[in-house]
C-alpha cells in the first residue's frame, strides 16, 4: 500500500495537537478523516505509529523516525508544486489572511491591498471548526503550524492573552496593539461611576457571555483569568450580543466585551485592567512562508494607523 503526503500531513498535525481531534480542526478535516489517514499509514508501515490514551495521542518510535522523513519530504513536495503554479490546497495568488473579529482587521486588509496583493480574508473560527463534545474552545494560534504549513493561510492576525502561553516556536509575529477588555454593565449599577475595574471587584457578580464561535476568544480569556485569579462569578449565557446586553441589564449583571463594541442605550463600557485579561493583537507568519519578507512592514503600517485613529 501506498504512503500519501496527505497521510504524512495528518501525522505532523498529530505530533503539533497532541490529539486526533486537534489535528482535524489544524487541517480543517473531520476526526474520522484524520483517523483513516493514520489506518491508512500503520498498514503501510506494518506497525503502530501512534500510542492513544486518555491524554491524546503520541508517536510511538516508528512514529517519530517517520516524522522525521516527513518533514523532510513535505517542503520539498510543497516546493515541487509551488514550482508548478499551485500550492498543495490548490491554486491561489491571493495573500490569504486567518481572522479573528479585532480591531485591526480592516487595517491589515486596506495596507495589504494597499501594498498591491489581492486579500483573501478566512475566519479563523471556520479554519478551526467546531471544538469537539466536553472540550473548551481552543487557542487558534495552536492552529496556525498546521494552517501555514498546508499553506491554507500566509498571515493570521489573532488576539493573544497571557493565559494562552506563549506561541509556537516555529512562527514569527508582530505586536500590532495592546488593549484591555471591557465590562459593560446598566447606567445605574454599583460599578458604572468607576474610571477602572480589576477582577476582584466583579467577584460575586453575574457575567454575561455569548456562547456562538465568534465569542470563543472572549469566553476563553475571560473565564481563563477569573478562574486564575481564584475569582468567582455566577455566568448566564446568551446567544448573541443583542441577547447578552440585554440580559446584563435585566440582571444588573456584567457584560464582559473586547474595545470597540457596539454601542448599548443605556449601558455603559468601564476598563478592566488587569494582567490576566490585557490581551495582545497580533500579526503571525511562518518565517520561511511567501508573506515573511513584507510582515514586519505591514506590521509597522498597521500599528502606526491604529495608533493614530485610537
Amino acid at each position: 500500500m501506498n504512503v500519501e503526503i496527505q497521510d504524512l500531513r495528518v501525522l505532523r498535525a498529530v505530533a503539533d495537537t497532541g490529539s486526533l481531534a486537534g489535528a482535524a480542526r489544524a487541517l480543517g478535516v473531520s476526526q474520522a478523516a484524520v483517523t483513516r489517514r493514520v489506518q491508512q499509514l500503520e498498514r503501510a508501515a506494518g506497525c503502530a505509529v501512534l500510542r492513544r490514551d486518555h491524554r491524546g495521542a503520541r508517536l510511538t518510535s516508528a512514529g517519530r523516525l517517520l516524522l522525521r522523513c516527513a518533514d523532510d519530504l513535505i517542503p520539498r513536495v510543497d516546493r515541487l508544486l509551488a514550482v508548478g503554479g499551485r500550492g498543495p490546497a490548490g491554486p491561489s495568488e491571493r495573500l490569504r489572511v486567518g481572522a479573528a473579529p479585532t480591531p485591526v482587521l480592516p487595517l491589515v486588509a486596506a495596507h495589504a491591498v494597499e501594498a498591491g496583493d489581492d486579500v483573501e480574508l478566512c475566519p479563523l473560527s471556520d479554519l478551526c471548526g467546531e471544538p469537539a463534545a466536553g472540550e473548551p474552545a481552543a487557542d487558534p494560534g495552536a492552529a496556525l503550524p498546521g494552517l501555514f504549513r498546508l499553506h491554507r493561510l500566509d498571515l493570521a492576525v489573532v488576539r493573544h492573552c497571557a493565559p494562552d502561553g506563549p506561541l509556537p516556536d516555529a512562527l514569527a509575529h508582530a505586536v500590532l496593539a495592546e488593549e484591555d477588555l471591557l465590562i459593560g454593565v446598566a447606567a445605574g449599577h454599583r460599578l458604572a461611576a468607576r474610571s477602572s475595574l480589576a477582577l476582584r471587584d466583579l467577584d460575586g457578580e453575574v457575567c454575561v457571555l455569548v456562547g456562538d464561535r465568534r465569542h470563543a476568544d472572549l469566553r476563553r480569556h475571560f473565564t481563563a483569568a477569573v478562574r486564575g485569579a481564584g475569582g468567582h462569578v455566577e455566568v448566564r449565557w446568551a446567544g448573541d450580543e443583542t441577547e447578552a446586553a440585554a440580559l446584563a441589564c435585566a440582571e444588573r449583571g456584567a457584560l464582559p466585551a473586547y474595545p470597540h463594541p457596539a454601542p448599548v442605550p443605556g449601558m455603559v463600557y468601564v476598563p478592566l485592567v488587569d494582567a490576566g485579561t490585557r490581551h495582545r493583537l497580533l500579526l503571525v507568519w511562518p518565517p520561511r512562508g511567501r508573506a515573511a519578507g513584507r510582515a514586519p512592514g505591514l506590521a509597522d503600517r498597521v500599528r502606526e494607523a491604529y495608533r493614530g485613529g485610537a
